[in-house]
């Protein structure tokens, strides 16, 4: 396994954020209603959308593995939010999603498609996982 391999799903393309994500990243991160509830404070710039990218993206793919996910609707390949699950215990989840795009089952549908891929690579590499699906 690679990380933050590409994923696929029925309507999404899951993949690594890059350089020519600046700008999508930057939209998504300085709406105030997507970052309410995240431990950081909305971009107020390019600048600190490139700095953003580099340390919390771009930097973390040089790791063995890690799953930090740009969504994208297949049709376009532009990202209209993220998905994380951190390597680290408590392995704690993360998104956030263009508010044109809310409950529509996208953020369900990434997450599921990244803990599936979490789980395989613990099963494979561990024998066992220790996350669970609620019932």
């Amino acid at each position: 396994f690679t990380n933050t391999p590409t994923l696929e799903t029925e309507r999404l393309l899951l993949r690594r954020f890059s350089e020519n994500d600046l700008y999508a990243l930057f939209k998504i991160h300085s709406d105030k209603d997507v970052n309410t509830y995240l431990p950081w404070f909305p971009l107020e710039s390019i600048e600190e959308a490139s700095l953003f990218l580099r340390e919390r993206y771009l930097d973390t793919y040089r790791q063995p593995y890690g799953y930090k996910y740009a969504i994208c609707l297949k049709n376009d390949d532009i990202p209209i939010g993220y998905v994380n699950i951190g390597i680290n215990e408590p392995h704690d989840l993360g998104y956030g999603l263009l508010k044109a795009f809310w409950r529509n089952g996208i953020v369900t549908e990434a997450a599921n498609a990244v803990i599936h891929q979490v789980k395989r690579w613990h099963s494979l590499h561990y024998g066992h996982t220790r996350y669970q699906e609620s019932p």
